[in-house]
């Protein structure tokens, strides 16, 4: 590098410094006559804006330059990084943990026999009192950080409810209706602290503590009755809260307790179960429109909300269905619900919220079905409609391309295919029970290929279900299951004594074959290495121990006559560089000649199970299969000699002549011994002749 330029780039570097030391002295100045409370994000903020400067030139004038960076820097948005995050709920936690101390040390203490019970009742209120006076002090004097307030106000929620619990149930100290007036009066503290705080964690914890009390009011021996109408009104009073400061996470929490605090109250009460499915209707349309009123099309979350929604949507409907099934007139008020998701559909279509109105209508079909099978329809219908109403879930969270509803629909999908598969039987052979048994494959099949479609950018979840192979797992989850259907039909239809899936041998062979000639795109990564492997083992089993093998005749034979054309033909698009080749050449090119050896040595293998199946049989008098067992030997030593030196295979060379060897062993001191004179002179001019074609081959190449 020249002097004169390591001149100018130190000139450049004190001009920068220079500019940085003015603009900090600029913002020193503007963040004096602001409010003192954005002071500590100004100065973070501050530190980074100089950074544009390096871009001024020498000669550039530099009075301008802070009023812009000054408007910039007010449309800054700032974000807690995640050490503040922790900061602020360290408190919170700490808090619960002191609160925990001073219950376990109040009964200690009373266990020893120091303090009565209502003594204890005592302290613990007025520990509660005292947290919030402490809380309100601190915050009229400005003493401390509003993370600590917050938790102060939110420890004495906390003693107050658990002390009304135990003075109430454990103690029986205070009767149950002033524990009552005592736990609403803390329950609406929490709601006014909520509200005035703005904070989503102690509206949560608020929602959560207070939606409990059903179960203390069920203790109590409350009218059924009024604990709904205190639960459904206890969440519509917790929306002034949500809406107010837009607070999502704490209206998924609420919503996801008040309906189960409504199913289990509802399961505890045989009586009055159209009361509580109407209440349950209530606190459902209650979350769909404050959902409606908080949803933004434009975040970048919208698809996680859509995805709690039709998760909370498809749970409630499950519950729905648990509460009304002693109803007699059921459907209507499934109907009911399938007008509040229409409802929500058409709302979403006139915001055109695309994902929304998708979610909602997915909801309003599956409510829809759901109504169908709660009717008096014909027999094994709801066999046929609860796999196709789960296959929906699956289908719209593909299409939306929603993580939770990919993953709940999957979830449900996979129960209903086990249980499907478990329960029915295709027997007889046209009925309902064989199409539900037929049908969850082929909405596997439906499922890989939209899953596999191609897509111009992934999401994270996306991205990790590519990491883990999941839509080629779901290709091998699809041949399995059509191998385990063909596996039943065996059972059912052709299996004999012996127990064997020869129709089962057969599709694997047909579909190793399928999967060999499809481009990797279409089938996936991992299906045609499992059904390789499946393929061999299945070879070596049906070969190797052909005398132990027993049913069907014809279906034997035709089972090994099977495995035995699929190798050849493998073999034969191998060297003659077929579609199979084509489609792995790159692989190919480095394992042909083992690859080829060892198919054929598996035909051979097979060949000689097929003939010692058919002495078995005795289709095949056992002096014949010995004479062609052994002209198998020599043909495929001859075959192998003759391809190795065409082809230039190495290791087949090396199999041939170990099978030539193995043959000429087997000729000399097995069949001569074994065969009468006739065979034995047939064989041996038939060897004779394989060898001397053989031999003249080799000599010509």
């Amino acid at each position: 590098m020249s002097l004169e330029m390591e001149q100018r780039i130190a000139n450049l570097e004190q001009e920068m410094m220079d500019l940085r030391h003015e603009l900090e002295d600029l913002k020193r100045q503007q963040s004096v006559a602001k409010a003192s409370t954005l002071g500590a994000r100004k100065s973070i903020i501050e530190q980074s804006v100089p950074k544009p400067a390096q871009d001024l030139k020498p000669t550039s004038n530099v009075e301008p330059k802070p009023k812009i960076m000054t408007d910039q820097e007010q449309k800054v948005q700032p974000q807690r990084t995640f050490e503040e995050r922790i900061m602020w709920a360290l408190p919170k936690l700490f808090m619960v943990i002191l609160v925990m101390g001073v219950l376990w040390g109040l009964k200690l203490v009373s266990d020893y026999g120091y303090l009565p019970n209502e003594v204890k009742i005592i302290l613990a209120y007025v520990l509660s009192l005292a947290l919030a006076a402490t809380a309100y002090v601190m915050e009229r004097k400005q003493i401390g950080s509003s993370a600590i307030t917050i938790s102060l106000y939110g420890g004495a929620f906390i003693v107050g409810i658990l002390t009304t619990a135990a003075s109430a149930i454990l103690y029986e100290i205070i009767g149950l209706t002033p524990a009552l007036v005592i736990a609403v009066v803390y329950i609406g503290y929490g709601i006014v602290i909520s509200y005035l705080k703005k904070n989503e964690v102690l509206t949560i914890f608020v929602a959560f503590t207070s939606l409990l009390l059903p179960y203390l009011l069920e203790y109590m021996d409350f009218s059924p009755v009024i604990i709904l109408i205190y639960v459904v009104v206890l969440f519509m009073m917790l929306q002034f809260v949500i809406h107010q400061h837009k607070q999502k996470l704490a209206l998924y929490i609420a919503t996801f307790f008040t309906v189960l605090a409504v199913s289990v109250i509802a399961f505890m009460n045989n009586d009055n179960r159209v009361v509580f499915a109407i209440g349950f209707l209530v606190a459902l349309t209650t979350f769909y429109t404050s959902w409606c009123r908080l949803y933004n099309a434009e975040s970048k979350l919208k698809y996680i909300h859509v995805g709690l929604q039709f998760s909370l949507g498809a749970y409630s409907l499950l519950l729905m269905n648990f509460i009304i099934r002693p109803i007699e007139y059921r459907e209507a008020l499934l109907l009911i619900l399938v007008g509040l998701f229409t409802a929500l559909a058409g709302y979403g279509y006139k915001r055109k919220w695309q994902e929304a109105f998708d979610s909602a209508v997915t909801l309003a079909f599956i409510t829809l079905c759901n109504t169908l099978l709660v009717m008096n329809l014909p027999v094994n219908v709801d066999q046929l409609l609860i796999p196709f109403i789960t296959f929906v879930g699956v289908m719209m969270g593909l299409r939306l391309r929603v993580s939770m509803m990919k993953v709940v629909g999957s979830f449900a999908f996979t129960i209903t295919l086990a249980l499907s598969f478990i329960f029915h039987e295709p027997t007889p052979f046209f009925s309902i029970d064989h199409v539900s048994l037929i049908m969850p494959g082929i909405y596997l099949l439906i499922i890989y290929v939209y899953a596999r479609r191609p897509k111009e950018t992934l999401t994270t979840f996306e991205k990790f279900m590519k990491e883990m192979f999941m839509v080629d797992i779901v290709a091998v989850i699809t041949a399995g299951y059509f191998l385990a259907y063909v596996g039943k039909l065996d059972g059912t239809y052709f299996a004999g004594a012996g127990n064997i899936p020869h129709l089962v041998y057969i599709f694997l062979a047909l579909l190793f074959v399928g999967s060999l000639l499809v481009p990797t795109k279409y089938k996936g990564r991992a299906l045609t290495p499992v059904l390789s492997v499946f393929f061999i083992l299945f070879t070596i089993m049906l070969e190797i121990i052909p005398y132990y093998m027993q049913g069907v005749e014809w279906l034997n034979i035709v089972t090994r006559i099977v495995y035995i054309a699929v190798i050849v033909a493998i073999i034969i698009d191998l060297l003659m560089k077929g579609r199979i080749y084509q489609i792995y050449q790159e692989q190919i090119e480095k394992l042909l000649d083992p690859i080829v050896s060892a198919g054929v040595a598996l035909t051979m293998i097979s060949i000689w199970g097929l003939i010692s199946q058919l002495s078995y049989n005795s289709l095949l008098d056992w002096k014949l299969s010995i004479a062609f067992s052994t002209i198998t030997l020599f043909l495929t030593a001859s075959i192998s000699l003759w391809l190795s030196t065409a082809r230039n295979l190495r290791t087949l060379r090396i199999t041939g002549f170990a099978i030539l060897v193995f043959a000429f062993i087997k000729l000399i001191f097995f069949d001569l011994s074994a065969l009468d004179l006739l065979i034995r002179a047939v064989l041996f001019i038939a060897i004779g002749g394989i060898g001397l074609l053989l031999s003249g081959r080799l000599l010509k190449k």
